[in-house]
């Protein structure tokens, strides 16, 4: 593939830092590929799926699900059967105690590799977003155990996995959702060092199967007379095989992932000793707060699998169905259509692999990763369902039909934005981050290697598992601008960078700051002006690093200005903003543009997502 011309002072830079790590160019090049959009069907990917490929755990997935075949995962998600193969599989090839385990309890000899999860996470969404499920669950209910501090319950659950189990986190409840403090589950001490718990939780992922069951609790004093939201919470671990206490075990019936087990269960009378107990009071808040902010983040690969694999079923499909004495996508409307939908994909992927690298090289000085992960569940997995819509635009009546990838697609790519805390509460919360974000920078802050160009080593990163929570307000950023400065001659990121700016002015005066109430509309809207700016900010990083051409940038910006000038009439439309001065929304508001050639080198881009052999089944 060809590569632009922007920012090459910046790669030559990058490439000489790679060369330095031992990395040729080509390598760097044939890495920075794997960036777009991919088929990972194993008799034929796609040339640029050879990069996730190498990795041995991707390869056992790949060949699990080429055998069994579409045909049998559809026939399990229409009579919603629990994948008791799959379980079995991956637990004879200890894939998921190779992928979650980190190095101080692994004794297989494995560390929680960031890239190698992720892009495994992507290809599972590829084959099955249920499947994947137990894995994403699994990860929660371990990453409770790994943040609290009993070091025996850690080295249990990694010999749990490393047998073949699963694991679930237990937080949810049926009449409180993601509201912890309102939680029931109780626990009440016993006698010297042993406890009693009892209460009920829903919506709980692996609860059919899971070896250890990581159950957020309240410690109420065994003198007192009903619930109270101040009483200390906690984590212990419940092992479902193990108690006589645990009934009322129902699945419920969702509208996706349907042959994965999301249930509710009752505790009654469970009595446990202090030796389970996994953290309390702050170690507890600190061990859920970690375990969210990392769960809600892995979850977006999942929606680009899911998109990719949408993707390459629908443009397979568009380019063996002839109308009118050619191919369906040939058509003038579809073939745009199709491009914004790669340019959004591809944008996905941009700034979920950049926000990677954030995770990668969190310490306690730089937590920057809350707000790109906060972004990541608000904005990349919403962007999940509008690329499905504009695929099933094209695809039209075969995207319903019952034995297509696409129509299963369809409903599981709906579930991310509100699994592990909805899209309302990270838009919240990035809200929380305007002031520190468009603040102006007193600290230095070294601009990140890229995993994905192979300027630096993927590895473990431990302060994951030690992490505990602080205040936003001593968390710096950069300038905001910087990312767009190389790439300032193409005219829509120009302009989304003017509107970015103009908004910065709009958050900074103190009228404005001063209506921002919690939760309420314009808050939110706020917070979805925020997040894409900095879902741009990523993106842009990326496109320099790795040198995307530039008709590419143009799609993917023309998309993201449409995004922020609609956010920004949300704004405006919200029932107390009328605060802001109208010349404000008008410097918000641009009108991109793409050419025709542009939008023709993007269509001839996403036949890379395409093997050569692909044809219509």
């Amino acid at each position: 593939m060809e590569r632009g011309d922007c920012a090459r002072g910046v790669m030559n830079l990058a490439r000489l830092e790679s060369q330095q790590q031992g990395s040729s160019d080509s390598d760097t090049a044939t890495a920075a590929e794997a960036i777009y959009p991919h088929a990972f069907s194993g008799g034929r990917p796609s040339a640029g799926a050879d990069v996730y490929l190498r990795e041995p755990l991707v390869r056992k997935l790949v060949e699990f699900f080429e055998s069994k075949g579409l045909a049998s995962i559809k026939e399990e998600d229409r009579h919603e059967q629990w994948y008791e193969d799959w379980i079995a599989y991956q637990g004879t090839h200890q894939l998921y105690a190779r992928l979650l385990s980190p190095r101080e309890h692994s004794r297989l000899g494995t560390e929680f590799d960031l890239l190698r999860y992720t892009r495994f996470l992507e290809v599972c969404g590829y084959f099955s977003p249920a499947h994947g499920y137990s894995l994403q669950v699994t990860f929660l209910g371990l990453c409770a155990i790994l943040l609290g501090g009993n070091a025996n319950l850690k080295r249990e659950a990694i010999a749990a996995l490393e047998a073949g189990g699963l694991l679930a986190f237990g937080v949810s409840e049926r009449n409180h959702g993601s509201d912890l403090l309102g939680n029931e589950f109780t626990i009440t001490e016993a006698g010297p060092g042993r406890f009693v718990a009892g209460g009920a939780k829903y919506y709980i992922g692996n609860s059919n199967s899971a070896s250890i069951i990581s159950i957020l609790a309240r410690k109420e004093n065994a003198r007192g007379t009903g619930h109270s939201r101040r009483a200390p919470i906690v984590l212990f671990a419940l092992r479902p095989n193990e108690s006589k206490g645990i009934g009322g075990a129902r699945k419920i019936r969702t509208m996706g992932v349907r042959s994965a087990f999301v249930g509710e269960f009752e505790v009654k009378d469970h009595e446990f000793p202090e030796s389970d107990m996994i953290a309390e009071g702050r170690q507890a808040w600190d061990a859920i707060f970690g375990t969210v902010t990392l769960g809600k983040f892995f979850l977006g690969f999942g929606s680009i699998g899911i998109c990719e694999h949408a993707f390459a079923e629908a443009a397979a499909h568009l380019r063996g169905r002839m109308l009118y004495g050619k191919p369906a996508i040939e058509m003038p409307h579809i073939r745009a259509t199709m491009a914004q939908a790669y340019a959004r994909l591809t944008g996905m992927k941009l700034y979920a692999y950049r926000a990677l690298d954030y995770v990668h090289a969190s310490s306690a000085e730089d937590r920057r990763y809350l707000l790109f992960t906060a972004v990541q569940k608000a904005k990349l997995s919403t962007e999940g369902v509008k690329v499905m819509a504009l695929l099933s635009e094209c695809i039209g009546a075969r995207g319903f039909e019952s034995e297509t990838y696409f129509e299963m697609a369809l409903r599981d790519v709906q579930l991310i934005p509100g699994l592990e805390g909805s899209t309302h509460i990270n838009l919240g919360l990035t809200t929380q981050f305007i002031p520190r974000y468009f603040a102006d920078s007193q600290t230095a802050l070294a601009v990140l290697p890229s995993l994905v160009a192979g300027e630096v080593t993927s590895q473990e990163n431990a302060y994951l598992f030690e992490a505990s929570t602080g205040s936003i307000s001593a968390i710096a950023f950069p300038h905001f601008l910087n990312a767009y400065r190389p790439l300032i001659t193409i005219g829509n990121v120009r302009l989304f960078a003017q509107a970015a700016k103009a908004f910065q002015l709009l958050a900074r005066e103190r009228d404005v700051s001063r209506t921002m109430r919690p939760d309420t509309p314009p808050t939110l809207a706020m917070g979805q002006c925020l997040a894409t700016i900095a879902y741009a900010q990523l993106v842009a990083e990326n496109v320099v690093r790795l040198n995307v051409p530039v008709p590419m940038v143009a799609a993917i910006f023309h998309a993201l200005v449409n995004d922020f000038s609609a956010a920004v009439i949300t704004l405006g439309s919200c029932s107390g903003s009328d605060v802001i001065r109208p010349d404000r929304f008008r410097r918000m508001i641009r009108v991109p543009r793409i050419s025709d050639s542009e939008c023709e080198f993007v269509s001839k881009q996403l036949a890379g997502i395409l093997p050569s052999d692909w044809r219509q089944e």
